[in-house]
């Protein structure tokens, strides 16, 4: 099947889009660190987001950062890489990259933080590592990259509460337990309208093989919905398919999924 999509414009930070770069930023997504002006990088990066919504970072510094000071700003870029759950694909679902500032915070001002317990709980596990530090980063650029372009997200947009996926895998599973027709009907569904969503077709991937070919395979279980890719041997199609309201529990989750594979499901196969 082939569609065009040439009426396709550029992503806007709509719920979905929110949804994602949220879940990333509170440590769904594996986090870098580059300090640019010093030239320094850190790969081992831990980060989430305290209750009133900033971004927290630990790191075991061993060169120029960890010397700075606390209280003293250094401009940094932090990259977020979020894997598709699914272990049959090695796929890049998401990259959300950020520019900003980083402050270490005083010995004195992280102890108190872990006393309070407001950590996010990867961060507070990362700072028993020797010479790690607790560090905040202000925000001042936000660009999200995904299978539908590159998205910049407004600063304002990611202030408010935001749901969380409770076990990722447990959601991918939801997903994985129904076969390859059934997600082919989904992505078709999504294509027509049937189901709410939208489909966006790419250029093949690279060396597509007969494991791979005409095969659906998961990018993504958000609150808001699903996405899915296609791969053919000509052109990949990503479709994400929206739940009729966000799911807040896995229960909730459940039922959404369901119902999607069910109005997914051609009429023709519901009267057999």
């Amino acid at each position: 099947m082939s569609m065009s999509y040439d009426t396709w414009t550029m992503p806007t930070c709509d719920a979905r889009v929110r949804s994602l770069v949220m879940r990333m930023l509170s440590g769904a997504a594996a986090a870098s660190l580059y300090a640019y002006r010093m030239e320094e990088a850190l790969e081992t990066v831990t980060h989430g987001l305290m209750p009133d919504g900033s971004l927290v970072v630990a790191a075991a510094p061993t060169e120029l950062l960890s010397t700075v000071p606390a209280g003293f700003a250094v401009d940094v870029r932090v990259d977020l890489l979020k894997q598709s759950p699914d272990p049959m694909v090695s796929l890049v679902a998401a990259s959300t990259h950020l520019l900003g500032s980083l402050t270490w915070a005083s010995r004195a001002e992280t102890i108190a933080h872990i006393e309070a317990g407001a950590l996010p709980p990867m961060v507070e596990a990362m700072l028993t590592a020797p010479g790690a530090r607790l560090g905040f980063v202000d925000m001042e650029k936000v660009v999200l990259h995904d299978l539908t372009g590159a998205t910049p997200i407004p600063l304002e947009a990611l202030e408010g509460a935001v749901t969380l996926i409770e076990d990722p895998y447990a959601a991918f599973d939801l997903v994985a337990r129904h076969d390859n027709t059934t997600l082919k009907d989904l992505c078709w569904a999504v294509m027509v309208g049937t189901v709410p969503g939208f489909a966006i077709q790419k250029a093949p991937l690279p060396h597509v093989c007969s494991p791979t070919a005409d095969q659906v395979f998961c990018v993504d279980v958000d609150p808001t919905g699903i996405t899915v890719m296609l791969v053919g041997r000509h052109e990949t199609l990503i479709a994400y398919a929206r739940f009729a309201t966000p799911a807040t529990s896995h229960i909730e989750l459940t039922a959404q999924v369901d119902r999607l594979m069910a109005d997914a499901t051609p009429r023709d196969a519901l009267a057999c």
